[in-house]
């Protein structure tokens, strides 16, 4: 090789460390036109090109490279550039194709031993490259454990050196791994030290990647607004790669199915599968083909979910695809059995029992035990309800489930003990029950699903009215629905408002079953558990009901001790105006207190809804007609706003110090406020 022609290649290889690939791929293409290059000057050129695809995630490309590169170094008889081919086409990993990637590899490490010491190759260099494509694999083989090893191994290989490329790939990669290993604030961590390094070298490929990794953390912590900002973020970059494009559009759908909007989660899955089959990704086809499938049944549109799953069990097959083929027959033997044919759902039960017992896998014999429950248990007869509930326990008690799948196993068992409950009215069953309740709640909290959380607070809520504990049930909507607020769940925070206003409509039922003694079964069918049961078992989506605006009576600051700071009826021509704000305030410090106490945000007072919302030394009250989920939000935007003015929250404090009260005319900035928040349509409600 000449002397100049090193120099050159040495160029682009710096070039490429930069993440400067347009001028690295330029210089290359001049390289090219040379008449003096050798055939080893022409097959380094070739295998630089496709390691700076596969910088620039352009996995195909990068792979059709390395393939071609790999014959041009087999008759020239280059080991070295043999192993960077071979390392090139390991690269199939990243387009599902895990099989042919791992022999890749295991041709790689043959390539190394073969190296003679005294020659001047990079041999430490090859090993941790070498070591970072093994992690790749054996990462996307469900092999966790062994990845997480490889990168330690090759961090402390490479530690002092300034790879940063290598470096943001590694960092991306324990992002993975340790969100499986449900440790998201480990993997956030990881995913900035990325962000960081691929904005140091202004590379917005990376940049975009990092991006998607940092959305995927906060999503994973539960955190939905944030990943959604990360994940747009992700997108808005004009240069990203299609691998990155597929894992943010697939976000976006999982984020949207969390927040209860399936529609869009239908829109940004099929956008992504598109994608994925113009590009040939097969995984990701796979993937976001299940999630269609899964998300129209959740639709209840059972015609188009068997369509899409199929579609991706036939895919799975041809493609040896283990994730693929699970997901669609469980979710075939799902639908079916939504539709009433067991006997289709049994078909497909028996395929999905012999793919567990052909592919050892602690998930896919749990995922097959629960398929089976789940059959047997629509077939009715005693012995196989039986049966079903012994295949739920034994995934239940599992201490090595995944949180899914035990998750799954436990509300099916749950659902088939209420119905239980509901036949017999044995109310030692509830002692069966409470157990797995606290489980859910204990791995929704260590798996930061605040989806979960709050639909088990709902599911909660159900037994405390079989109870007869209705003000235990209140309070428990009341933690669900600011569980839901703050986590930006806003469709199942309106449900949970509804079903509270339901509840308080329905006082008078429960004080009449309490005072019978009805039987369980009438407790649970007034309970009505069958829709939040179904929620949790991905069988129905949120059903809110259509919000509209109260009718607003009576806005009041009061401070210590029941001292009536301001009033401010809504009705001019009121009659009853006077005799109700006495009552009101009569009734108040006792009314109060209990409220405080029980840490409820609402209560009825004749037929009207009391919301109440406690601020330093004043509770603000807000009396109206009607639903109560926008008027809670004006509430909180109302006590937002006058903490925010200076002058009407110094006048609060001024007028209680002084034992006055306030007077509208004095103050118009709150007469505005008031006007704005709870007689205008705040367009930027939370609806």
């Amino acid at each position: 090789m000449l002397d100049s022609t090193s120099k050159e290649l040495g160029r682009i290889s710096h070039l490429m460390q930069q993440a400067r690939f347009e001028k690295a791929l330029e210089l290359i293409r001049i390289l090219e036109k040379r008449e003096t290059n050798t055939p080893k000057d022409k097959l380094s050129l070739l295998v630089l090109k496709g390691k700076i695809f596969c910088y620039k995630e352009q996995y195909k490309q990068a792979v059709e490279l390395g393939e071609q590169a790999y014959e041009w170094s087999q008759k020239l008889e280059s080991i070295s550039h043999s192993f960077d081919s071979l390392l090139i086409t390991a690269h199939t990993a990243y387009l599902g194709k895990l099989e042919q990637a791992y022999n890749k590899v295991k041709e790689a490490k043959k390539s190394i031993k073969l190296i003679s010491e005294d020659t001047a190759v990079d041999v430490p260099k090859m090993e941790a490259d070498l070591l970072l494509i093994k992690m790749v694999v054996y990462h996307y083989r469900t092999d966790h454990t062994k990845a997480l090893k490889l990168a330690k191994q090759w961090l402390s290989l490479r530690e002092n050196l300034g790879e940063k490329l290598e470096f943001s790939r590694i960092y991306n990669l324990l992002v993975d791994i340790y969100l499986l290993q449900n440790n998201p604030n480990m993997a956030l961590d990881y995913a900035l030290k990325s962000l960081e390094l691929q904005k140091e070298l202004e590379n917005p490929i990376g940049i975009a990647t990092s991006l998607n990794f940092v959305g995927l953390s906060y999503f994973r912590k539960g955190d939905f607004d944030q990943a959604l900002e990360f994940c747009k973020q992700s997108l808005n970059i004009k240069i990203i790669s299609v691998s990155t494009k597929l894992s943010s559009l697939h976000l976006l759908g999982a984020i949207y199915k969390e927040k209860g909007y399936i529609d869009r989660t239908l829109r940004y899955y099929s956008r992504a599968a598109k994608l994925a089959e113009e590009e040939e990704y097969i995984e990701d086809f796979i993937e976001n083909t299940v999630g269609i499938g899964a998300t129209y049944r959740m639709k209840r549109d059972f015609d188009q979910a068997v369509k899409y799953l199929k579609q991706s069990l036939d895919l799975s097959e041809k493609f040896n695809n283990s994730y693929g083929m699970s997901s669609s027959l469980f979710y075939l033997i799902l639908v079916y059995l939504d539709k009433g044919y067991l006997e289709k759902a049994y078909s497909y039960m028996e395929q999905l029992e012999e793919f567990a017992k052909n592919n050892e896998s602690d998930v896919f014999k749990q995922l097959n035990m629960i398929a089976k429950a789940l059959v047997l248990k629509r077939g009715g007869r005693v012995r196989n309800i039986t049966e079903a509930e012994d295949l739920l326990i034994e995934v239940v008690k599992d201490e090595y489930a995944i949180p899914q799948l035990s998750l799954l196993a436990i509300v099916n068992l749950c659902d088939l003990y209420l119905e239980e409950l509901s036949i017999t009215n044995n109310i030692e069953i509830l002692e069966d029950i409470y157990p797995l309740i606290s489980r859910i709640l204990k791995i929704a909290k260590k798996q930061n699903s605040y989806l979960w959380l709050t639909e088990t607070k709902l599911l909660q809520t159900k037994m405390a009215l079989i109870r007869m504990e209705v003000e235990e049930a209140e309070l428990l909507l009341t933690q669900a629905q600011q569980i839901a607020e703050l986590h930006g769940l806003d469709l199942l925070a309106i449900k949970i408002s509804s079903d509270h206003d339901i509840l308080l409509e329905q006082l008078s039922d429960w004080n009449n079953l309490k005072r019978t003694n009805a039987p369980i079964s009438e407790r649970i069918k007034l309970a009505s558990f069958e829709g939040v049961i179904n929620l949790m078992k991905g069988k129905s989506v949120i059903e809110t009901p259509k919000l509209t605006h109260e009718t607003p009576i009576l806005l009041l600051i009061i401070a210590e001790g029941g001292l009536p700071l301001f009033s401010n009826p809504f009705l001019e021509d009121w009659q009853f105006e006077d005799d109700l704000i006495s009552g009101f305030l009569t009734a108040f410090n006792t009314f109060s207190g209990e409220l405080f106490e029980k840490k409820l945000d609402r209560a009825k007072f004749g037929e009207y809804t009391i919301l109440m919302h406690p601020i330093s030394s004043f509770s603000i009250c807000y009396l109206f007609k009607g639903q109560t989920y926008l008027a809670k939000q004006k509430l909180d935007r109302f006590v937002e706003q006058i903490q925010k003015s200076n002058s009407i929250w110094k006048s609060m404090n001024n007028f209680y110090k002084n034992n006055r009260t306030i007077n509208l005319t004095e103050h118009p900035s709150l007469e505005t406020l008031i006007n704005k928040i709870f007689l205008g349509r705040i367009p930027e409600l939370n609806v």
